[in-house]
């Protein structure tokens, strides 16, 4: 089994439940960590929509680094997903944010007077709806217009593109009969993406047709968490609430190639920058590392949080296998190196 070590601990106040590392060469030492609380005013107001709170924190972790200390904290509405582009924009790191308001934010990473995230776009997708996951399309290859498809809790998927200052709306699907949990590319051909629903279905689309291109029912139950694999061509991941991690080809949906049995509801699921090992967040499981070839196997597990395990992410750098991780009502957010075995 692979060797985990924390290397540092910190709390977040409010609940944590997303960590993404930049993966833009120089700003690979940037982790974001955000957040998410139900307003506690709320609380014995009959009738009152509650509201959820929800904080952003920027962090920069070098090797020298022996505490965790905000480089800038962020307040917004509660956060639900964020993901970095993989290349600049207009010369910036860019994040991309999806909030209970239903609102997606991004935001350009500044390095002119230390690094601080400044708002630069913001949408609204929906009327009393929360914003559950996004995606970019330019995991694998750079463009200068990338695409934004984002998932909310009335089951729709919509797709955007990133027009100069602006987010133009390409398509929207009503996609699932309760929440979709997850949206995603395939980082290989950007006209197909993929949702993931509460009502167990994961589905494929083609942006050249109107309708979803495969529906697909095998899953137990809520489909929540869908990675395609930068790189191995036609290689995808699906987590879901049945505890299962699943490998597909992309190709043929109908039916995938293996699956594992990961002990706990998978949430998240991250696939290593430079080789075949990914890390799963598992929610009351934990996190697990799995290895995937033609099988998947488990080779390492870490045990250390001691809530709900939301959110996991790799450093993106070859030297040493560094990841994040939280969790969700103890407030924990865990930096840790792997020995991988």
């Amino acid at each position: 089994m692979s060797v985990w070590r924390t290397l540092l601990r910190w709390e977040t106040g409010y609940s944590a439940d997303s960590v993404e590392w930049c993966p833009v060469k120089l700003y690979n030492n940037v982790l974001v960590c955000g957040t998410y609380q139900l307003d506690k005013m709320d609380e014995g107001q009959q009738n009152k929509k509650q509201t959820r709170l929800g904080r952003i924190y920027l962090f920069i972790i070098n090797d020298d680094t022996k505490e965790l200390i905000p480089a800038q904290s962020i307040d917004t509405a509660g956060i639900l997903d964020q993901k970095w582009c993989h290349h600049t924009i207009g010369g910036y790191p860019v994040l991309g944010v999806v909030t209970s308001e239903g609102k997606i934010q991004l935001y350009k990473l500044h390095d002119s007077d230390g690094l601080q995230l400044k708002l630069w776009i913001e949408i609204s997708i929906g009327q009393d709806v929360l914003a559950l996951s996004l995606d970019w399309s330019s995991n694998k290859t750079s463009v200068e217009a990338p695409l934004i498809v984002v998932s909310d809790s009335a089951g729709h998927v919509k797709v955007f593109k990133l027009e100069g200052d602006s987010l133009k709306e390409l398509c929207d699907q009503k996609s699932h009969g309760f929440e979709a949990w997850v949206a995603a590319f395939n980082y290989w051909d950007t006209n197909v993406f993929y949702s993931g629903g509460d009502d167990c279905i994961f589905k494929a689309y083609d942006l050249r047709v109107p309708d979803a291109i495969v529906s697909n029912r095998r899953h137990e139950a809520g489909v929540t968490a869908v990675r395609s694999d930068t790189e191995t061509e036609h290689r995808l991941l699906t987590g879901s609430y049945d505890e299962k991690v699943r490998l597909w080809d992309a190709r043929n949906l109908k039916c995938c190639i293996t699956d594992e049995n990961v002990n706990g509801g998978v949430w998240r699921l991250k696939w290593h920058p430079y080789n075949s090992v990914v890390l799963a967040a598992c929610m009351y499981g934990g996190f697990r590392l799995l290895r995937v070839d033609k099988e998947i196997s488990l080779i390492g597990e870490y045990l250390e949080h001691e809530s709900i395990a939301y959110g996991a992410d790799w450093k993106f750098e070859r030297e040493s296998s560094i990841v994040a991780t939280c969790s969700f009502y103890d407030c924990k957010l865990h930096v840790s190196e792997i020995v991988l075995q």
